[in-house]
């Protein structure tokens, strides 16, 4: 669902809060809703204000709490980055690549959480990259093979079962022919 005009005064106004936890939560709220283009509003907001919390502290308060010079992405929630990266590339067609480098940046932070994996997918699957769609699903349920939100996406895109002769390439005419054998075509309902 493509949103008309997001004026980001607008979204802002109406989220009618500062605190860039809450900013997170709606625009992650909107992404969820499909409502992109608010998310990125609001997962931009966020962001730039975990950013200057970050810059706001001193030097010692820094090295007191373990912040380091990467203090906006170690103060950032994967979980902002994961969904920005969403926004971003569902929002700008020619940004595919700067939200799966976003997406990617989460999942380096938590490579246990599925939903970071899940809005890759999403993101290729936007783009109509299936093979980095089907990529990003494997990989993450490598690292949690009982993600919900995984298996059940999976099985609405489907997936290639093994070709019948393992040892032979897909494309191989004995594994074509044997494929046309065990898995018979349905003619169409009329």
């Amino acid at each position: 669902m493509r949103e008309r005009s997001v004026v980001p005064a607008q979204v802002l106004a109406e989220a009618a809060t500062a605190d860039p936890m809450e900013l997170m939560r709606l625009g992650i709220d909107a992404a969820r809703a499909e409502r992109y283009a608010r998310g990125l509003v609001l997962l931009a907001e966020a962001y730039k204000l975990f950013s200057l919390e970050t810059e706001a502290l001193s030097e010692e308060v820094k090295a007191a709490r373990g912040i380091e010079q990467l203090g906006s992405r170690k103060r950032t929630p994967a979980v902002c980055f994961s969904y920005y990266g969403l926004c971003l590339a569902l929002t700008t067609s020619s940004q595919t690549e700067d939200g799966a480098r976003f997406c990617e940046v989460a999942i380096q932070l938590e490579s246990h959480r599925g939903e970071h994996y899940l809005n890759l997918a999403k993101i290729w699957q936007a783009a109509r990259v299936r093979s980095m769609m089907v990529s990003a699903i494997e990989r993450g349920l490598k690292e949690s093979p009982r993600s919900a939100i995984l298996l059940a996406f999976r099985d609405e895109i489907g997936v290639r079962s093994a070709p019948p002769i393992s040892f032979l390439n897909r494309e191989h005419r004995l594994n074509k022919e044997l494929g046309k054998i065990l898995h018979p075509r349905r003619a169409p309902k009329r």
